[in-house]
Protein backbone atom coordinates (compact mmCIF):
# COMPACT_ATOMS: atom_id res chain seq x y z
CA UNK A 1 0.00 0.00 0.00
CA UNK A 2 2.86 2.39 0.73
CA UNK A 3 4.17 1.97 -2.83
CA UNK A 4 0.75 2.15 -4.51
CA UNK A 5 -0.35 5.38 -2.81
CA UNK A 6 2.40 7.61 -4.33
CA UNK A 7 1.80 5.98 -7.73
CA UNK A 8 -1.92 6.80 -7.63
CA UNK A 9 -1.12 10.33 -6.47
CA UNK A 10 1.16 10.85 -9.48
CA UNK A 11 -1.19 9.29 -12.06
CA UNK A 12 -4.65 10.44 -10.94
CA UNK A 13 -4.79 13.38 -13.39
CA UNK A 14 -4.01 11.42 -16.62
CA UNK A 15 -6.22 8.55 -15.41
CA UNK A 16 -9.11 10.97 -14.83
CA UNK A 17 -8.71 12.51 -18.30
CA UNK A 18 -8.58 9.09 -19.98
CA UNK A 19 -11.66 7.87 -18.06
CA UNK A 20 -13.52 11.03 -19.02
CA UNK A 21 -12.96 10.52 -22.74
CA UNK A 22 -13.63 6.79 -22.58
CA UNK A 23 -16.93 7.48 -20.80
CA UNK A 24 -17.83 10.09 -23.38
CA UNK A 25 -17.12 7.55 -26.12
CA UNK A 26 -19.36 4.94 -24.50
CA UNK A 27 -22.30 7.31 -23.97
CA UNK A 28 -21.86 9.70 -26.88
CA UNK A 29 -25.35 8.98 -28.36
CA UNK A 30 -27.11 9.78 -25.08
CA UNK A 31 -25.00 12.92 -24.60
CA UNK A 32 -25.78 14.25 -28.08
CA UNK A 33 -29.51 13.41 -27.80
CA UNK A 34 -29.76 15.27 -24.51
CA UNK A 35 -28.21 18.32 -26.16
CA UNK A 36 -31.13 18.53 -28.61
CA UNK A 37 -31.96 17.91 -32.28
CA UNK A 38 -30.18 20.99 -33.60
CA UNK A 39 -27.08 20.09 -31.65
CA UNK A 40 -27.36 16.52 -32.92
CA UNK A 41 -27.41 17.66 -36.53
CA UNK A 42 -24.60 20.16 -36.02
CA UNK A 43 -22.16 18.05 -33.98
CA UNK A 44 -23.05 14.53 -35.05
CA UNK A 45 -20.11 14.41 -37.44
CA UNK A 46 -17.62 16.15 -35.13
CA UNK A 47 -18.32 14.86 -31.65
CA UNK A 48 -17.12 11.25 -32.22
CA UNK A 49 -13.96 12.58 -33.86
CA UNK A 50 -13.25 14.86 -30.90
CA UNK A 51 -13.81 12.01 -28.48
CA UNK A 52 -11.51 9.71 -30.48
CA UNK A 53 -8.75 12.30 -30.59
CA UNK A 54 -9.17 12.88 -26.87
CA UNK A 55 -8.94 9.14 -26.16
CA UNK A 56 -5.67 8.73 -28.08
CA UNK A 57 -4.08 11.83 -26.61
CA UNK A 58 -5.22 11.06 -23.05
CA UNK A 59 -3.90 7.51 -23.30
CA UNK A 60 -0.58 8.86 -24.63
CA UNK A 61 -0.51 11.32 -21.72
CA UNK A 62 -1.24 8.50 -19.26
CA UNK A 63 1.37 6.16 -20.76
CA UNK A 64 4.05 8.86 -20.82
CA UNK A 65 3.30 9.79 -17.24
CA UNK A 66 3.33 6.15 -16.12
CA UNK A 67 6.65 5.61 -17.92
CA UNK A 68 8.14 8.58 -16.07
CA UNK A 69 6.94 7.42 -12.64
CA UNK A 70 7.60 3.68 -13.00
CA UNK A 71 10.75 3.65 -15.17
CA UNK A 72 12.56 7.01 -15.23
CA UNK A 73 12.04 7.92 -11.57
CA UNK A 74 13.08 4.43 -10.48
CA UNK A 75 16.24 4.49 -12.58
CA UNK A 76 17.14 8.02 -11.49
CA UNK A 77 17.50 6.77 -7.90
CA UNK A 78 20.37 4.53 -9.09
CA UNK A 79 21.95 6.71 -11.81
CA UNK A 80 21.38 10.15 -13.35
CA UNK A 81 18.97 9.98 -16.32
CA UNK A 82 19.56 12.60 -19.06
CA UNK A 83 16.52 14.74 -19.81
CA UNK A 84 17.07 14.04 -23.50
CA UNK A 85 16.05 10.38 -23.09
CA UNK A 86 12.83 11.39 -21.36
CA UNK A 87 12.04 13.86 -24.14
CA UNK A 88 12.77 11.37 -26.92
CA UNK A 89 10.52 8.77 -25.28
CA UNK A 90 7.72 11.36 -24.96
CA UNK A 91 8.06 12.36 -28.64
CA UNK A 92 7.81 8.72 -29.74
CA UNK A 93 4.74 8.13 -27.59
CA UNK A 94 2.88 11.20 -28.90
CA UNK A 95 4.00 10.46 -32.48
CA UNK A 96 2.42 7.01 -32.12
CA UNK A 97 -0.74 8.62 -30.76
CA UNK A 98 -0.93 11.00 -33.74
CA UNK A 99 -0.46 8.04 -36.10
CA UNK A 100 -3.37 6.29 -34.38
CA UNK A 101 -5.54 9.39 -34.68
CA UNK A 102 -4.85 9.65 -38.42
CA UNK A 103 -5.39 5.96 -39.14
CA UNK A 104 -8.19 5.05 -36.70
CA UNK A 105 -10.13 8.19 -35.86
CA UNK A 106 -10.02 9.86 -39.28
CA UNK A 107 -9.69 6.56 -41.20
CA UNK A 108 -6.95 7.92 -43.44
CA UNK A 109 -4.01 5.95 -44.88
CA UNK A 110 -0.91 6.40 -42.77
CA UNK A 111 1.57 6.17 -45.68
CA UNK A 112 0.70 9.50 -47.33
CA UNK A 113 0.61 11.14 -43.91
CA UNK A 114 4.16 10.12 -43.14
CA UNK A 115 5.26 10.92 -46.71
CA UNK A 116 3.92 14.45 -46.36
CA UNK A 117 5.51 14.70 -42.94
CA UNK A 118 8.82 13.56 -44.42
CA UNK A 119 8.72 16.20 -47.16
CA UNK A 120 8.01 18.87 -44.59
CA UNK A 121 10.78 17.50 -42.42
CA UNK A 122 13.28 17.89 -45.28
CA UNK A 123 12.43 21.55 -45.69
CA UNK A 124 12.61 22.14 -41.96
CA UNK A 125 15.83 20.11 -41.74
CA UNK A 126 17.58 22.30 -44.29
CA UNK A 127 16.64 25.37 -42.31
CA UNK A 128 17.54 23.89 -38.95
CA UNK A 129 20.46 21.63 -39.89
CA UNK A 130 22.67 22.85 -37.02
CA UNK A 131 19.92 22.30 -34.49
CA UNK A 132 19.21 18.83 -35.89
CA UNK A 133 22.94 18.01 -35.82
CA UNK A 134 23.03 18.94 -32.14
CA UNK A 135 19.99 16.75 -31.47
CA UNK A 136 21.35 13.65 -33.22
CA UNK A 137 24.79 13.96 -31.67
CA UNK A 138 23.06 14.35 -28.32
CA UNK A 139 21.15 11.12 -29.00
CA UNK A 140 24.37 9.37 -30.03
CA UNK A 141 26.10 10.47 -26.83
CA UNK A 142 23.21 9.15 -24.75
CA UNK A 143 23.53 5.74 -26.36
CA UNK A 144 27.34 5.66 -26.57
CA UNK A 145 27.65 7.22 -23.08
CA UNK A 146 31.20 8.67 -23.31
CA UNK A 147 30.24 10.61 -20.19
CA UNK A 148 27.29 10.79 -17.83
CA UNK A 149 25.70 13.30 -15.53
CA UNK A 150 28.06 13.82 -12.60
CA UNK A 151 31.24 13.06 -14.57
CA UNK A 152 34.10 15.58 -14.71
CA UNK A 153 35.16 16.27 -18.29
CA UNK A 154 37.38 18.65 -20.24
CA UNK A 155 36.36 19.75 -23.73
CA UNK A 156 39.53 19.83 -25.88
CA UNK A 157 41.74 22.47 -24.24
CA UNK A 158 38.69 24.44 -23.16
CA UNK A 159 36.40 24.33 -20.12
CA UNK A 160 36.58 21.70 -17.40
CA UNK A 161 33.65 20.91 -15.15
CA UNK A 162 31.03 18.51 -13.87
CA UNK A 163 28.25 17.46 -16.27
CA UNK A 164 24.91 18.54 -14.82
CA UNK A 165 22.58 18.24 -17.83
CA UNK A 166 22.32 16.58 -21.26
CA UNK A 167 19.42 17.99 -23.27
CA UNK A 168 18.32 18.23 -26.92
CA UNK A 169 20.89 20.76 -28.07
CA UNK A 170 23.50 21.30 -25.38
CA UNK A 171 25.56 19.75 -22.63
CA UNK A 172 25.90 21.87 -19.50
CA UNK A 173 28.91 21.89 -17.19
CA UNK A 174 29.51 23.51 -13.83
CA UNK A 175 33.14 24.57 -13.41
CA UNK A 176 35.14 24.57 -10.17
CA UNK A 177 34.44 28.32 -9.95
CA UNK A 178 30.69 27.63 -9.93
CA UNK A 179 30.07 28.94 -13.46
CA UNK A 180 27.69 27.31 -15.93
CA UNK A 181 29.27 26.45 -19.31
CA UNK A 182 26.88 25.53 -22.15
CA UNK A 183 28.49 23.48 -24.95
CA UNK A 184 26.48 22.68 -28.15
CA UNK A 185 26.30 18.95 -28.77
CA UNK A 186 27.40 19.47 -32.37
CA UNK A 187 30.69 20.95 -31.15
CA UNK A 188 31.27 18.00 -28.82
CA UNK A 189 31.08 15.69 -31.84
CA UNK A 190 34.11 17.44 -33.39
CA UNK A 191 36.21 17.86 -30.22
CA UNK A 192 38.31 15.61 -28.04
CA UNK A 193 36.63 15.15 -24.67
CA UNK A 194 38.67 13.98 -21.67
CA UNK A 195 36.60 12.20 -19.03
CA UNK A 196 38.36 12.34 -15.67
CA UNK A 197 35.73 10.10 -14.04
CA UNK A 198 36.20 7.02 -16.26
CA UNK A 199 37.13 4.23 -16.10
CA UNK A 200 37.59 5.15 -12.42
CA UNK A 201 36.39 8.21 -10.53
CA UNK A 202 40.01 9.16 -9.83
CA UNK A 203 42.30 10.22 -12.64
CA UNK A 204 46.00 10.84 -13.01
CA UNK A 205 47.16 14.44 -12.93
CA UNK A 206 50.60 15.88 -13.66
CA UNK A 207 52.39 19.02 -12.46
CA UNK A 208 55.75 20.00 -13.97
CA UNK A 209 58.53 22.37 -12.94
CA UNK A 210 62.17 23.05 -13.75
CA UNK A 211 65.22 22.91 -11.46
CA UNK A 212 68.77 23.92 -12.30
CA UNK A 213 71.31 21.35 -13.47
CA UNK A 214 73.38 21.86 -10.31
CA UNK A 215 70.64 20.33 -8.13
CA UNK A 216 71.39 16.67 -7.48
CA UNK A 217 68.59 14.58 -8.99
CA UNK A 218 68.24 12.36 -5.91
CA UNK A 219 67.91 15.45 -3.76
CA UNK A 220 65.34 16.98 -6.12
CA UNK A 221 63.23 13.80 -6.23
CA UNK A 222 63.40 13.51 -2.44
CA UNK A 223 62.11 17.06 -1.94
CA UNK A 224 59.38 16.79 -4.60
CA UNK A 225 58.13 13.42 -3.34
CA UNK A 226 57.87 14.79 0.19
CA UNK A 227 56.04 17.89 -1.02
CA UNK A 228 53.44 15.93 -2.98
CA UNK A 229 52.80 13.28 -0.35
CA UNK A 230 52.48 15.81 2.47
CA UNK A 231 49.19 17.13 1.00
CA UNK A 232 47.44 13.83 0.24
CA UNK A 233 43.86 13.82 1.44
CA UNK A 234 43.30 17.45 0.45
CA UNK A 235 41.10 18.42 -2.53
CA UNK A 236 40.70 14.76 -3.49
CA UNK A 237 44.45 14.03 -3.81
CA UNK A 238 44.70 10.31 -3.11
CA UNK A 239 47.18 8.81 -0.68
CA UNK A 240 47.10 5.47 -2.55
CA UNK A 241 48.68 5.20 -5.03
CA UNK A 242 51.18 7.60 -3.55
CA UNK A 243 52.21 10.64 -5.58
CA UNK A 244 55.61 10.30 -7.19
CA UNK A 245 58.06 12.56 -8.98
CA UNK A 246 60.04 11.70 -12.08
CA UNK A 247 62.48 13.32 -14.47
CA UNK A 248 60.53 14.31 -17.56
CA UNK A 249 63.30 15.78 -19.69
CA UNK A 250 66.31 18.05 -20.04
CA UNK A 251 65.91 21.50 -21.59
CA UNK A 252 68.06 24.63 -21.89
CA UNK A 253 66.13 25.99 -18.90
CA UNK A 254 67.13 23.07 -16.68
CA UNK A 255 65.97 19.61 -15.69
CA UNK A 256 62.21 19.21 -16.06
CA UNK A 257 60.54 17.20 -13.30
CA UNK A 258 56.97 16.01 -13.20
CA UNK A 259 54.87 15.16 -10.15
CA UNK A 260 52.28 12.49 -10.90
CA UNK A 261 49.33 12.10 -8.53
CA UNK A 262 45.85 10.60 -8.53
CA UNK A 263 42.90 12.87 -7.78
CA UNK A 264 39.18 12.31 -7.31
CA UNK A 265 37.61 15.45 -8.88
CA UNK A 266 34.36 14.85 -6.97
CA UNK A 267 36.16 16.00 -3.81
CA UNK A 268 37.87 19.07 -5.24
CA UNK A 269 38.49 20.91 -8.48
CA UNK A 270 41.50 20.14 -10.63
CA UNK A 271 42.78 23.69 -10.28
CA UNK A 272 42.51 23.60 -6.49
CA UNK A 273 44.49 20.35 -6.28
CA UNK A 274 47.16 21.76 -8.58
CA UNK A 275 47.38 24.88 -6.41
CA UNK A 276 47.85 22.80 -3.24
CA UNK A 277 50.55 20.66 -4.87
CA UNK A 278 52.50 23.66 -6.20
CA UNK A 279 52.17 25.55 -2.92
CA UNK A 280 53.63 22.58 -1.04
CA UNK A 281 56.42 22.22 -3.62
CA UNK A 282 57.46 25.87 -3.34
CA UNK A 283 57.41 25.68 0.44
CA UNK A 284 59.54 22.52 0.53
CA UNK A 285 61.99 23.94 -2.01
CA UNK A 286 62.38 27.05 0.12
CA UNK A 287 63.03 25.02 3.25
CA UNK A 288 65.60 22.94 1.39
CA UNK A 289 67.32 26.09 0.09
CA UNK A 290 66.32 25.46 -3.52
CA UNK A 291 64.39 27.47 -6.06
CA UNK A 292 62.77 26.70 -9.43
CA UNK A 293 64.91 27.32 -12.49
CA UNK A 294 64.20 30.37 -14.62
CA UNK A 295 64.93 31.08 -18.26
CA UNK A 296 68.35 32.70 -18.28
CA UNK A 297 71.51 33.43 -20.19
CA UNK A 298 74.42 33.83 -17.81
CA UNK A 299 77.75 35.49 -18.54
CA UNK A 300 80.28 35.01 -15.73
CA UNK A 301 83.35 37.24 -15.47
CA UNK A 302 84.16 36.03 -11.97
CA UNK A 303 83.41 33.01 -9.80
CA UNK A 304 79.97 31.62 -10.49
CA UNK A 305 77.48 32.71 -7.81
CA UNK A 306 75.91 30.06 -5.59
CA UNK A 307 72.18 29.71 -6.08
CA UNK A 308 71.42 26.79 -3.75
CA UNK A 309 72.29 25.65 -0.26
CA UNK A 310 74.93 22.97 0.01
CA UNK A 311 74.45 21.00 3.22
CA UNK A 312 78.17 20.20 3.26
CA UNK A 313 79.03 23.91 3.44
CA UNK A 314 79.49 25.35 6.93
CA UNK A 315 78.06 28.70 5.87
CA UNK A 316 74.98 27.09 4.33
CA UNK A 317 74.47 24.89 7.38
CA UNK A 318 74.37 28.01 9.54
CA UNK A 319 71.77 29.53 7.18
CA UNK A 320 69.66 26.37 7.32
CA UNK A 321 69.89 26.27 11.11
CA UNK A 322 68.78 29.90 11.36
CA UNK A 323 65.48 28.92 9.71
CA UNK A 324 64.70 26.36 12.42
CA UNK A 325 62.47 27.88 15.09
CA UNK A 326 64.27 26.16 17.96
CA UNK A 327 67.64 27.75 17.16
CA UNK A 328 66.61 31.24 16.09
CA UNK A 329 67.52 32.58 19.54
CA UNK A 330 71.15 31.46 19.14
CA UNK A 331 73.81 33.89 18.03
CA UNK A 332 75.56 33.39 14.71
CA UNK A 333 78.68 32.16 16.55
CA UNK A 334 76.63 29.68 18.58
CA UNK A 335 74.92 28.37 15.45
CA UNK A 336 78.31 28.08 13.74
CA UNK A 337 79.67 26.09 16.68
CA UNK A 338 76.63 23.80 16.64
CA UNK A 339 76.98 23.26 12.90
CA UNK A 340 80.43 21.80 13.39
CA UNK A 341 78.84 19.06 15.52
CA UNK A 342 75.95 18.18 13.21
CA UNK A 343 75.85 14.65 11.80
CA UNK A 344 74.18 14.05 8.49
CA UNK A 345 71.72 11.13 8.59
CA UNK A 346 69.88 9.69 5.59
CA UNK A 347 66.86 7.38 5.91
CA UNK A 348 65.43 5.11 3.24
CA UNK A 349 61.70 5.13 2.57
CA UNK A 350 59.91 3.07 5.24
CA UNK A 351 62.84 2.96 7.69
CA UNK A 352 62.55 3.81 11.41
CA UNK A 353 64.02 7.17 12.41
CA UNK A 354 63.23 6.92 16.13
CA UNK A 355 61.60 4.06 18.03
CA UNK A 356 59.03 4.57 20.78
CA UNK A 357 60.43 3.68 24.19
CA UNK A 358 64.09 3.91 23.12
CA UNK A 359 66.47 5.64 25.61
CA UNK A 360 68.14 7.85 22.99
CA UNK A 361 69.48 11.31 23.87
CA UNK A 362 69.56 12.99 20.47
CA UNK A 363 67.25 15.19 18.41
CA UNK A 364 66.87 15.72 14.68
CA UNK A 365 66.28 18.52 12.19
CA UNK A 366 64.56 17.32 9.02
CA UNK A 367 66.28 18.90 6.02
CA UNK A 368 64.59 17.10 3.14
CA UNK A 369 61.86 14.48 2.93
CA UNK A 370 58.65 13.58 4.76
CA UNK A 371 58.27 11.68 8.05
CA UNK A 372 55.27 10.07 9.76
CA UNK A 373 54.69 10.27 13.52
CA UNK A 374 53.18 7.02 14.80
CA UNK A 375 51.45 6.64 18.16
CA UNK A 376 49.25 4.12 19.98
CA UNK A 377 45.91 5.90 20.40
CA UNK A 378 44.13 3.13 22.32
CA UNK A 379 45.70 0.43 24.44
CA UNK A 380 45.84 -2.84 22.57
CA UNK A 381 45.74 -1.20 19.13
CA UNK A 382 48.63 -0.92 16.72
CA UNK A 383 50.36 2.38 16.06
CA UNK A 384 48.52 4.90 13.88
CA UNK A 385 49.81 7.95 12.07
CA UNK A 386 48.95 11.11 14.02
CA UNK A 387 51.07 13.70 12.20
CA UNK A 388 53.51 14.35 9.39
CA UNK A 389 56.84 16.15 9.71
CA UNK A 390 58.02 18.29 6.81
CA UNK A 391 61.39 19.85 6.02
CA UNK A 392 62.50 22.47 8.54
CA UNK A 393 60.86 20.66 11.46
CA UNK A 394 62.74 19.57 14.60
CA UNK A 395 61.72 16.48 16.57
CA UNK A 396 62.97 14.24 19.35
CA UNK A 397 63.93 17.32 21.38
CA UNK A 398 62.51 16.02 24.69
CA UNK A 399 64.98 13.12 24.74
CA UNK A 400 67.92 15.39 23.87
CA UNK A 401 66.97 18.07 26.41
CA UNK A 402 65.61 16.04 29.35
CA UNK A 403 66.71 12.43 28.75
CA UNK A 404 63.14 11.15 28.53
CA UNK A 405 62.48 7.99 26.55
CA UNK A 406 60.96 8.32 23.10
CA UNK A 407 57.19 8.79 23.33
CA UNK A 408 56.44 8.18 19.62
CA UNK A 409 57.79 6.28 16.63
CA UNK A 410 58.88 8.27 13.59
CA UNK A 411 59.04 6.57 10.17
CA UNK A 412 60.47 7.85 6.90
CA UNK A 413 57.50 8.19 4.55
CA UNK A 414 59.86 9.14 1.72
CA UNK A 415 63.62 9.06 1.38
CA UNK A 416 64.71 11.67 3.92
CA UNK A 417 67.76 13.61 5.06
CA UNK A 418 68.21 14.98 8.59
CA UNK A 419 70.80 16.49 10.92
CA UNK A 420 71.29 14.71 14.24
CA UNK A 421 72.17 16.68 17.38
CA UNK A 422 73.10 14.84 20.57
CA UNK A 423 73.07 15.85 24.22
CA UNK A 424 76.81 16.45 24.13
CA UNK A 425 76.39 18.85 21.18
CA UNK A 426 74.01 21.02 23.21
CA UNK A 427 75.78 20.69 26.55
CA UNK A 428 78.54 23.24 25.90
CA UNK A 429 76.07 25.89 24.70
CA UNK A 430 73.75 25.53 27.69
CA UNK A 431 76.60 25.44 30.21
CA UNK A 432 78.04 28.67 28.78
CA UNK A 433 74.65 30.39 28.57
CA UNK A 434 72.10 28.75 30.91
CA UNK A 435 69.40 31.23 29.90
CA UNK A 436 69.22 29.39 26.57
CA UNK A 437 67.39 26.64 28.44
CA UNK A 438 64.55 29.04 29.17
CA UNK A 439 64.35 30.32 25.57
CA UNK A 440 64.45 26.81 24.12
CA UNK A 441 61.83 25.66 26.62
CA UNK A 442 59.45 28.39 25.53
CA UNK A 443 59.77 27.35 21.88
CA UNK A 444 59.25 23.65 22.68
CA UNK A 445 56.26 24.32 24.90
CA UNK A 446 54.70 26.76 22.44
CA UNK A 447 54.82 24.08 19.75
CA UNK A 448 53.30 21.49 22.10
CA UNK A 449 50.51 23.91 22.95
CA UNK A 450 49.82 24.63 19.27
CA UNK A 451 49.48 20.91 18.66
CA UNK A 452 47.15 20.40 21.60
CA UNK A 453 43.53 20.56 20.50
CA UNK A 454 42.32 21.06 24.05
CA UNK A 455 44.51 24.14 24.57
CA UNK A 456 43.68 25.76 21.22
CA UNK A 457 40.05 25.79 22.30
CA UNK A 458 40.88 27.48 25.60
CA UNK A 459 41.02 31.23 26.19
CA UNK A 460 44.19 33.17 25.38
CA UNK A 461 44.85 33.98 29.05
CA UNK A 462 44.67 30.34 30.11
CA UNK A 463 46.88 29.32 27.19
CA UNK A 464 49.58 31.85 28.08
CA UNK A 465 49.50 30.80 31.73
CA UNK A 466 49.82 27.14 30.77
CA UNK A 467 52.77 27.92 28.46
CA UNK A 468 54.61 29.80 31.23
CA UNK A 469 54.06 26.96 33.69
CA UNK A 470 55.16 24.25 31.25
CA UNK A 471 58.21 26.27 30.20
CA UNK A 472 59.23 26.75 33.86
CA UNK A 473 59.02 23.02 34.49
CA UNK A 474 60.92 22.19 31.31
CA UNK A 475 63.73 24.66 32.18
CA UNK A 476 64.28 22.79 35.43
CA UNK A 477 64.42 19.45 33.64
CA UNK A 478 66.91 20.71 31.05
CA UNK A 479 69.28 22.30 33.58
CA UNK A 480 69.17 19.22 35.78
CA UNK A 481 69.85 16.94 32.81
CA UNK A 482 72.89 19.00 31.77
CA UNK A 483 74.14 19.46 35.34
CA UNK A 484 73.72 23.24 35.35
CA UNK A 485 72.59 25.12 38.46
CA UNK A 486 70.70 28.35 38.14
CA UNK A 487 69.49 30.66 40.87
CA UNK A 488 65.73 30.84 41.21
CA UNK A 489 64.19 34.00 39.70
CA UNK A 490 62.46 36.51 41.89
CA UNK A 491 58.73 36.72 41.89
CA UNK A 492 56.02 34.14 41.96
CA UNK A 493 56.12 31.20 39.59
CA UNK A 494 52.85 29.56 38.59
CA UNK A 495 52.42 25.98 39.84
CA UNK A 496 53.84 23.48 37.32
CA UNK A 497 51.63 21.42 35.03
CA UNK A 498 52.23 17.72 34.44
CA UNK A 499 54.50 17.41 31.41
CA UNK A 500 53.51 14.94 28.69
CA UNK A 501 56.20 12.93 26.94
Amino acid sequence: MKKIAPLIKSLWAPIAVAVLFLTASAYQQEIVVRLGVETLERFLAYFPLAVGVGIWLSLAYLFNRALGVVVWDTLSRRMPIPRLLRDVAAVLIYASAITGIVGVVFDKPIGPFWAASGAGAIVIGLALRNVILDIFIGLAMNFDRPFEIGDFIQVASGPTGRVVELNWRTTRLVTAEGNMVVVPNGKLGDMTVTNFSKPNHAGEQVVTLFLDFEVDTRRALRVLNAAARSVTGQAGILETPAPKSQIKGITPQGVEYKIVYEQDPRKGGLGKARHIILQSVLEQLHRAGLQPAIAKQDVFQAARPQRHFDIRSQEDRVAILSRVELFQSLTTEERAHLCTRLRERSFAEGSIVIQRGAPDTSMFILIEGLLSVMMVLKEGDSESRVARLQAGTFFGEMSALTGERRSVTVLAETESLAFEITKEDLAELIRKRPELAETISQVVVARKMRNSEAVTQASMVLQQAAERSLAAELVGKILTFFGVRKSAPTGTTPPPFAMAN
